[in-house]
């Protein structure tokens, strides 16, 4: 569906752009106010603030060395937490199937960022924690936020950053929570 919604957006932006003689009065109309209004639209603001986050991030990784790391590795970086974990609750966290995690775990392990046991409950099943590399990229990234959040603030300032956080950080609790909440009751 997300797919099909940027497609959309950028097709008309682009019809919009080259047609444009082409249409009734009522339909220019029409597609004017859509390209107001898109400067409001809540999934194309996301959409390229996360294309912008991505791009940024691969750019900075691979000069900076880390050039085997992608933004879909973070994923699972984000969800690891100070317990050792199973790959069953791995991708419920991130709401992946547990092939998907169970290749970005085998990826992660490979570049040592993971590490991982046999679970002494089910031998068939690994029990995941985050490796002294792992921690060092956690740090790294942590840096690498600052300098996003600096990025930012030169485009928006600091005191709009620093609400952008604010705002950010409590939408993405509450919709931890929301996904909690929907988990147990599943």
């Amino acid at each position: 569906m997300t797919n099909y919604f940027l497609f959309t957006t950028f097709a008309l932006e682009i019809i919009a752009y080259n047609h444009k003689a082409m249409l009734d009065k009522k339909t220019k109309n029409k597609l004017e106010h859509h390209m107001i209004a898109r400067k409001r639209n809540i999934a194309r603001l996301i959409y390229i603030t996360h294309r912008h986050f991505n791009e940024w991030a691969q750019k900075k990784w691979k000069d900076d060395g880390w050039d085997d790391i992608r933004p879909e590795h973070l994923r699972l970086v984000s969800i690891i937490s100070m317990e050792a974990v199973n790959i069953n609750e791995l991708s419920k966290r991130a709401r992946v199937s547990k092939q998907a995690m169970s290749k970005m775990v085998n990826d992660l392990i490979s570049k040592g960022f993971i590490e991982y046991e046999t679970d002494p409950k089910d031998t068939r099943s690994k029990i995941i924690s985050i490796s002294k590399e792992g921690v060092d990229f956690m740090d790294y990234f942590l840096g690498c936020s600052k300098k996003l959040e600096k990025n930012f603030e030169d485009i928006i300032g600091e005191k709009k950053t620093q609400q952008l956080i604010d705002i950010l950080s409590e939408l993405t609790e509450g919709i931890m929570e929301s996904e909690r909440k929907e988990q147990q009751n599943k």
